[in-house]
Order: C-alpha cells, then structure tokens, then sequence
C-alpha cells in the first residue's frame, strides 16, 4: 500500500462575525434549537475542484457581498433538496438556506466564482467538462449558492416554509466580509 494524495480546492465566501452571531442567536434564542445542532462557520462554496490548479494558491481577502434574507429560501442539504419530499426528514437532516437565481447578491457571487473557473484546464479537467456559472464539473452538477445552518438533530418542523418566513423576518441582510480559497493535499492509503 502506498499513499496518493487527494487534492481539493475550496473557495467560500465567510460571513460576517457580526451576522454569524445573529443567526446563532436567532436559532438558539427564537427557535429554542440546541447550540451544538447550531453549524460553528457559516460559509457559501462557490467553488470546488477535486485537483490542484494552476495559479491557484491558498489566500483570504476582503470581500463585500451583501445577501438580503428575503432573496433565500430553507432547504434540506441533500440532492433535490430544494422541494419537500417525504422522505427527507428536515430535523434528521443538515439544513440551510439557498440564494435565489434572480437575486441582487448574484453578480457578485458569480464575479468571485468566475475567478476560478478561468483556472480550469484540460489537465484538471481530464474528460470533465468544463465548469459553467451554473453547472460545476466536480460535485453537485448544478451550482446552487447555499449556506448551511443547522446540523442533522436540530428538531425543526417539517415544514420548512415557516421557519424560513421567521428567518427573513428576523435577520436583514446578510454580508460576507472574506473570500477564502483553501487548497487542500491530504494523503489517502491505496493499493497501486
């Protein structure tokens, strides 16, 4: 056995400390959910990629985007979990909040995903197509900017629709006040 290295690259918008505070209030003080079913780093992917790329290195910078809450909608952080279907449990299951396609906070986040998708090449690529605004060529075919919230235990209702009226009644706007890109080389045990 030999160890080959599994390369990622991450890039997350983070948000604020300020509306990371919020929100963590908001669930444990206005929805009496438990503060360890409570997600510690709130952060939108807006790009991943499982290979190193060229010009890609590992920084965090400044940023300014600006999400109003009334432009996301709850959802169960699985396949399709964007529409109600019986058996995706909300309480079993992690839970978060997804942007809308048409909302203001948009070319924003599609600027800072562009930055990565000039980086693609056929070499990371291999036989993958390449990623578009909307479709990613590693992970979840479509990009759908999300945030998760909750980890799976949290006890929320079924119906997400009222906890998601709540949320936007209760938090604003949401600002993200740092682009991350990780680059990230683990070593993983395999036969050659």
């Amino acid at each position: 056995m030999i160890a080959r290295p599994k390369n990622e690259v991450w890039a997350q918008l983070i948000l604020s400390e300020r509306d990371s505070v919020r929100i963590r209030e908001f669930f444990i003080n206005e929805c009496e959910i438990k503060a360890h079913r409570v997600v510690s780093n709130f952060h939108m992917t807006i790009y991943y990629a499982r290979r190193l790329m060229p010009d890609v290195v590992a920084k965090v910078e400044a940023a300014q985007v600006v999400l109003p809450a009334t432009e996301t909608r709850f959802m169960v952080m699985a396949p399709g979990g964007e529409n109600p279907r019986p058996e995706l449990v909300p309480s079993k299951c992690k839970v978060g909040i997804r942007v809308h396609k048409q909302s203001s906070a948009m070319p924003a986040i599609l600027n800072y995903r562009q930055r990565l998708l000039r980086c693609e090449t056929r070499a990371v690529l291999g036989s993958r197509r390449p990623s578009t605004i909307r479709t990613n060529a590693f992970g979840a075919r479509h990009f759908q900017p999300h945030v998760a919230l909750l980890k799976p235990g949290s006890g929320i209702d079924r119906d997400l629709t009222k906890l998601g009226s709540l949320f936007r009644e209760r938090i604003g706007n949401l600002t993200f006040d740092k682009f991350e890109i990780e680059v990230v080389i683990r070593q993983e045990e395999g036969i050659v």
